[in-house]
């Protein structure tokens, strides 16, 4: 289950994606950064990308306009790494940012899968990071031209 926003009253605006597990090498250069999480099981809208070291069933989460991840601890399964991270109250708040992501959907439009809203420029170039400045554009592309402008 994902985490909606409502738009314009009627439509709903997914938060983040959950994916089938992906190998990490999706996202390119940032795979060799974080090698314990060989992983991918989802993003956000914004595009942060979830994590996970299968063996361990320890979870982080990607920031790529950060340079970082922060690791968020093991979970027996991908639904109660959803249900106590992605659903809690501050993650949401802090991380998932639902009334920005309205604010996007309503000038952006909605995303279809794969893509996710991407700031432009790029805060690491001086972007603000205000609705209007949004776009959608491909979440494996956004991750790799991401990890090359911060010298990955």
């Amino acid at each position: 289950m994902n985490i909606l926003v409502r738009l314009f009253g009627k439509a709903e605006v997914p938060l983040y994606e959950l994916i089938e597990p992906r190998t990490s090498e999706v996202l390119g250069r940032w795979a060799v950064h974080f090698p314990t999480y060989a992983e991918v099981v989802g993003y956000s809208a914004l595009g942060h990308f979830f994590l996970r070291n299968p063996g361990a069933k320890e979870y982080a989460v990607l920031h790529p306009f950060k340079k970082a991840a922060k690791s968020y601890g093991s979970f027996s399964t991908l639904a109660e790494f959803e249900q106590n991270l992605l659903m809690e109250p501050g993650f949401q708040s802090y991380v998932l940012a639902p009334g920005h992501v309205q604010e996007i959907a309503r000038r952006a439009g909605p995303r279809r899968p794969e893509e996710i809203y991407i700031p432009q420029p790029y805060p690491f170039l001086g972007g603000s990071c205000e609705p209007e400045t949004y776009d959608k554009g491909n979440v494996w592309v956004f991750a790799d031209i991401v990890a090359q402008m911060q010298s990955l």
